[in-house]
This record gives structure tokens, sequence and C-alpha cells, in this order.
């Protein structure tokens, strides 16, 4: 019989060679030819997952890595299955899915993600935290609240707020100069006494359109459970959105990030990517966030896309403004 002792140090010992595991196999991989790459970047305690990137189909896909070390597994929404092969050597990786097998060797073991960590300090409003799994929502900060953005729970304490209301506006510039403004909507987030959110309410502007409400249910400081008048999203105790069998998904993209010397983010960038930053941030000299700008690939007519955001003298953001400068 296993003591609880022997038990829990036995389950210490095969989370360590887990995470051994996936140190080993994170990295960049490519092909003889140098024709084609994986990029693989490990991510979560908790839930421990590994992402892998594929340039040739241009999408990251999560997966898990089996208790021998062997194999890489990710499930599709249909449940069928995708496996990655990894040699007993730990050398290679050989992916036959859809009948044309690659081997892919190591030429690198740095994780194509960097992940600095920032303490989330009581003074910023916004969580600066790039390893909290809302850094990839955070700094998109969606114009639609289908997730929106987490305030820095040490602030929203600090200044005892319990209600935060903001005002969305819309503009855009016509290549001729012409200025178009208007308001969409109320953004109003309720927070219980750990600044935790409890509630986010969509008030449309002038009418017409019901109120959508969002509910955050915890256990403890975690994040469980988002409820909408749409969906509900499930969240593991990475902050990490999970599928019903608790696999990880990919947010919009994984962010290279690069810094100001007062360690907040400068750029974010896809991995491997050249050209302009898909997003750049700037402070005012408090050094609040107060625009991030991006060029918006969406929309091939659009020259500049930038948030803007304005606060009252708490530091609390009161407004939050989206242009679109069309060509």
């Amino acid at each position: 019989m296993i003591s609880k002792c022997s038990l829990t140090t036995l389950l210490l010992i095969i989370s360590a060679v887990s995470f051994g595991q996936k140190g080993q196999v994170e990295g960049v991989w490519k092909t003889q030819d140098q024709k084609d790459s994986l990029l693989v970047s490990a991510s979560g305690k908790s839930n421990p997952a590994l992402f892998v990137y594929f340039p040739s189909k241009a999408k990251f896909l999560p997966f898990t890595l089996s208790a021998g070390g062997d194999e890489l597994v990710h499930f599709e929404p249909d449940a069928s299955k995708m496996s990655l092969t990894v040699s007993a050597d730990g050398k290679t990786i050989t992916d036959a899915n859809g009948g044309a097998k690659k081997v892919y060797t190591k030429v690198s073991s740095t994780s194509p993600v960097n992940y600095k960590t920032m303490a989330a300090g009581p003074d910023d409003f916004f969580d600066f935290s790039t390893s909290n799994y809302y850094a990839g929502i955070n700094f998109y900060l969606s114009s639609h609240p289908g997730l929106p953005f987490m305030p820095n729970s040490a602030f929203i304490t600090k200044k005892r707020s319990s209600v935060v209301k903001i005002e969305k506006f819309f503009a855009r510039v016509s290549g001729g100069g012409a200025v178009s403004v208007q308001k969409e909507y109320d953004l109003v987030y309720n927070f219980n006494s750990s600044g935790q959110i409890t509630s986010v309410q969509v008030i449309p502007f002038g009418g017409g359109q019901e109120t959508d409400t969002w509910t955050y249910a915890y256990n403890g400081d975690k994040l469980q459970k988002i409820s909408s008048p749409g969906r509900v999203l499930q969240f593991d105790n990475d902050n990490w959105e999970v599928d019903a069998r608790q696999q990880k998904k990919v947010p919009f993209i994984f962010p290279m990030w690069d810094y100001y010397s007062s360690s907040k983010p400068r750029t974010a960038t896809l991995p491997y990517m050249t050209g302009v930053p898909l997003n750049e941030y700037f402070y005012n000299d408090a050094n609040q966030l107060v625009r991030i700008c991006s060029k918006d690939v969406s929309e091939p007519n659009i020259l500049e896309h930038c948030t803007e955001y304005t606060y009252d003298k708490n530091g609390i953001p009161v407004k939050i403004v989206e242009t679109k400068r069309s060509k």
C-alpha cells in the first residue's frame, strides 16, 4: 500500500519528468530541406500543454505530451485525434498526418514565444502581466467585448472600486480627412471586494437593443467560467480557456513582446513575422496605456487602426475611442 506521502512524492516526480520532457520538445524544428518547420512552445502549470505552430497551415494547435514522452496529441472538435511522434532520443518529431510524412529535427531550444513575467502593480488599471493568458487578449482589447479585458484586481482593490463605467466610441477617418464619430455602447464593470469582476454589462447606446450581461464565476482566486447570452466559456487554473476535454484553446495569436525600460509592453509581433509589428503600445507621463495602434490586415483599405483610452483623476478609464483610418 502506497502511503499518502509516497503518493505525493510520486506525483511530484511524474510532474517534474513531464515538465522536463516539455522543455526538451520546446523550440524550433525544421525538415532536412529547410522548407518546413514547427515552432513549439510550452505553457501552463496546473494543466500544462504544448502549442505547435505549423507555418504551412499558419496556425497554432494545442497538444499534450503522452506519459511516455513519445507522442504529442491534439483533439479536433469532432474528437478525431492528430498526433506527432517524438523519437526515443528526442532528436526528431515526425508528422505522418494527411499521408505526407515529414520529419523535423530541432535547430533551436529557444521558445519562439518569449515569456517575460511581470508582477501586476497596484497602480495600473490594465493587467500588464504577460504570463497571464489574458495578455493575448488584453493587448488586443477587442472593440466587441466577446472576451472583455481583465482589469488588474490589485488596482481595483486599492481604489476600492465596485463599479467602473466606460463609454465606447467608434470613429472613421476617410481618405479625404472626413471624420465620423458615433457612440456604440457603455461598458459597466462590477467588482467584488477582492477586485474580481463579477459581471460586465454591455449597454447599447440609444436603446432599441437589449443589454448583454457577462457573469464571472471563480474558485478562490481562479477564474472558472464566463457566462454570456450566447455562450459559456470554461477556464482551467492557468487562466486559459479550455474545451470540453480540458484542452487549452489557442488565443488569437501568441505574441512576441518587446518592452520599454519601464517593463511596459512596446510592441507585439507574430513569431518570425517581418515588417511592421502587429500592435504598438503608447503611454503617457503617468505610465498609463493611452493608445494601441495596429495594421488591420483583415481590411486592406485600412491604413491605421488605433484605440485610445481616457482616464479620470483616479486612473480609471472612462472613455475608449476606436478609430479606423482609410486609404
